[in-house]
């Protein structure tokens, strides 16, 4: 490489007005956490005593027909763009994409479509504009020192040039060695789109376009959320995950070499006797996978079997489509939902519902039978189980009528728990406990009112006095009696739902609903013919779920 420089943005226009994004390059990937540490960079710079702030290199390559393309730098290069065009700058330069139909920065912008590429450029656009809605005095400086108008201080990109007759994929690949490398999926995606592997430019432009909607796809998190993926949450595409079941290739392979799948793709592709056939009849194994995972979710009971699987067991979804699905020419969706059933209650094991009670030695099999009763519990109501906003370990087996013989220690504990059973009483009964004077005092007075002690549930350890909460709720109010505990969760949780993206699991609603009481006459506590009542509903789930299980039909 040669003529080694800088280049300011503020004068990038006078380097080129269109940049060319080659086909051998990734697709935009930035996170808002790297797009906001970037702009918290650039306006720490505006008050810093130095005069250059310098971005890595932005490697070009002159082109005999004029263009000017984009060997290295490109993520930098589009977020400042990004940048620039939502804090009103007129760059005079655009980027233009030649994996996206040669689309340009400023159309897509303007006009977004459902490709991976625009979520994550829609990731960066809304990291941005959030930056600067926090605090809207910084965007005058930050332009002003991108414009290269604030007190002389300049932004540059270390500029370099391929030297004249080398190719630019091979310096990309030589300047990415050591660095993050390539996905399988972006590498195997190259395979489908370079020159002279036969296929038809036509056919180049169907699987491009196939694969973005498929990457779209699977940004959707309750789609995601199905799937035994643990091995691939942290990989830059979740494509990855797909074509290592379509080449069968273990998690947990792939983990510990993130490009076993591409070679294993490669490997299929190059065995047979012409490339452009292999390629076409990959890319259909690649449709046909991709069409049975849309059938799995689309269909409630098995996106429901499927999340619980994932959550409890370590059998792969590799494994289910190869074996259990595709190796059977007669399997289909009733048939494999029967195998579905088997494994979670194999997972379960032989449980006498009625024994089941609290004890910390239990808890595992608690948790998998109450993310049963909620699959079960939502799908008697016709919705979907949140297992994206289910995790095992934030989740607390509760009770639902509290323990009554275990006063709060410290004051602020207190002072909550009396705030909360106060909300509950009528002015009567807030004379009442004004009359006591000690905090054990006041205790004894709250359950008096509340409980009803020839009602009262008795064996508060047994299922019929416990369901799911997720930890936070679940410590949040601590001790609170029942009617309390009614009114946050039914009443004021939802409204947390619709800012922090907490869930009210399904059968813990209906608990605190009453909702398989037959005659609910009072909400104010939980009573032995609640529980009891609670207890049966849950169990007829249980039980009907494991009836079928052992008819195999449904």
């Amino acid at each position: 490489m040669t003529d080694n420089n800088e280049l300011a943005i503020h004068e990038i226009s006078q380097e080129a007005k269109i940049f060319h994004i080659p086909n051998y390059q990734r697709g935009y990937r930035w996170t808002k956490d790297e797009v906001q540490a970037l702009l918290d960079d650039l306006y720490a710079f505006c008050s810093d005593a130095d005069n250059i702030y310098c971005l890595q290199p932005l490697v070009l390559e002159k082109r005999k027909d004029g263009k000017t393309v984009v060997v290295d730098g490109q993520q930098r290069l589009t977020t400042l763009a990004i940048i620039l065009r939502i804090l009103g700058g007129k760059p005079g330069w655009d980027i233009e994409y030649t994996a996206e139909s040669n689309r340009r920065l400023s159309d897509l912008l303007a006009k977004p479509g459902s490709s991976i590429n625009d979520y994550f450029r829609n990731g960066a656009r809304e990291a941005v504009e959030g930056w600067l809605m926090e605090a809207p005095e910084r965007c005058n400086d930050l332009k002003q020192l991108l414009m290269g108008e604030l007190k002389g201080k300049s932004v540059v990109f270390l500029r370099h040039e391929i030297a004249s007759g080398e190719d630019g994929h091979d310096v990309f690949q030589r300047l990415n060695a050591g660095k993050t490398p390539l996905t399988s999926s972006e590498l195997i995606r190259a395979l489908f789109i370079e020159a002279g592997n036969g296929l038809t430019d036509g056919e180049k432009a169907d699987i491009a376009k196939e694969c973005d909607l498929i990457e779209s796809a699977m940004t959707d998190k309750q789609f995601w959320a199905i799937w035994n993926n643990r091995d691939f949450r942290d990989v830059p595409t979740r494509m990855d995950f797909l074509f290592s079941i379509v080449v069968d290739v273990k998690s947990e392979e792939a983990r510990h070499d993130p490009l076993r799948v591409y070679r294993r793709f490669e490997k299929t592709v190059l065995s047979g006797n012409r490339l452009s056939d292999e390629l076409r009849k990959r890319w259909e194994d690649v449709l046909r996978c991709w069409w049975w995972m849309q059938s799995c979710y689309g269909d409630p009971e098995a996106a429901h079997l499927l999340g619980w699987l994932s959550l409890f067991t370590d059998r792969e979804t590799r494994v289910m489509f190869r074996g259990q699905w595709n190796g059977d020419a007669k399997c289909r969706m009733k048939s494999f939902k029967a195998i579905l059933r088997k494994y979670v209650a194999e997972s379960i094991g032989d449980v006498d519902f009625d024994s089941l009670r609290y004890a910390p030695s239990d808890l595992l099999t608690l948790r998998k039978v109450f993310a049963l009763l909620n699959m079960l519990e939502a799908e008697r109501r016709g919705i979907r189980f949140r297992f994206d906003l289910y995790q095992n370990d934030s989740w607390d087996v509760e009770h639902i009528a509290s323990q009554t013989d275990n006063p709060l220690d410290t004051r602020e504990e207190r002072e909550d728990w009396l705030r909360l059973a106060e909300a509950e009483m009528s002015e009567a009964e807030k004379k009442t406990l004004a009359q006591y004077e000690t905090f054990e005092e006041k205790w004894q007075a709250v359950w008096m009112m509340f409980e009803r002690c020839g009602d009262a549930v008795s064996d508060k350890d047994a299922i019929g006095n416990l369901v799911l909460l997720d930890s936070t709720t679940n410590r949040s109010y601590k001790n609170a009696i029942f009617s309390a505990k009614r009114r946050w969760i039914l009443l004021e949780l939802p409204n947390e739902v619709r800012k922090e993206e907490k869930y009210v699991l399904p059968a813990t609603e209906a608990a605190f609903a009453k909702s398989y009481s037959p005659a609910a006459a009072q909400m104010r506590y939980w009573s032995k013919n609640d529980a009891e009542a609670y207890r049966e509903g849950m169990k007829k789930l249980f039980d009907g779920f494991m009836k079928v299980t052992d008819g195999g039909t449904k």
